[in-house]
């Protein structure tokens, strides 16, 4: 019916998945070829209504030119015909406003339909969009709580490992003081030996004497 290759379908289908996103792109597919099967059903309703026009116009010509001859001139068995066919294009018509007031309520009913569809399709896409944007948001906040958390016991294993450094640095300067201590004792002790007790040179030439 149109003139459109495969590089044009794929042009729009790029077209299509660039604007509405892998998401939306299938409603609208669908929906456009809801479209396309409700105007080729109309399409093909209405040339039949034509084509039955265009018979009851016929025919209508016919008893027109019938008429126009005058009926009581005609024999009987052709009044009969053209009685019939009066008949036949009166029901026609009938079934012509019949079809077309059905034709009007299906194609209200299918583009109701259609809506009803596409808004559902609508809601469904949304709801679908939802959950994504709500699973982004749990992962984002689980990954932040994961940070905060990860955060803090880097915080708590620092602080704990720098007091217990401090720890061991006042250890070991307490125990070098000690030990200062100790050695400044000693040396003390050993000066007031020193001083108080005569050396062995002078024990030796006491006992000599």
């Amino acid at each position: 019916m149109f003139d459109i290759g495969f590089s044009e379908l794929f042009l729009v289908f790029v077209v299509g998945l660039v604007v509405l996103g892998p998401q939306r792109l299938p409603v609208a597919i669908k929906t456009i070829m809801g479209w396309v099967r409700t105007i080729r059903g109309l399409a093909a309703n209405v040339q039949n209504e034509l084509s039955q026009e265009l018979k009851l116009q016929e025919l209508q010509e016919s008893i027109k030119k019938a008429e126009n001859l005058n009926l009581k001139t005609l024999s009987p068995d052709l009044a009969k015909t053209v009685d019939e066919l009066k008949a036949s294009a009166e029901k026609m018509k009938a079934d012509l406003d019949k079809a077309a007031a059905e034709t009007n309520t299906t194609m209200q009913e299918q583009i109701q339909k259609m809506r009803e569809e596409n808004a559902l399709a609508e809601n469904v896409s949304d709801q679908v969009a939802q959950v994504s944007e709500q699973v982004e948001q749990i992962a984002q906040s689980t990954e932040n709580s994961l940070n905060v958390e990860i955060s803090e016991n880097l915080t708590a294993l620092s602080a704990k490992a720098t007091e217990q450094l401090e720890e061991e640095a006042a250890e070991l300067d307490t125990q070098a003081e000690l030990e200062r201590q100790q050695a400044e004792i000693e040396h003390q002790a050993a000066e007031m030996l020193a001083k108080y007790a005569p050396p062995d040179d002078d024990m030796v030439i006491e006992r000599k004497s």
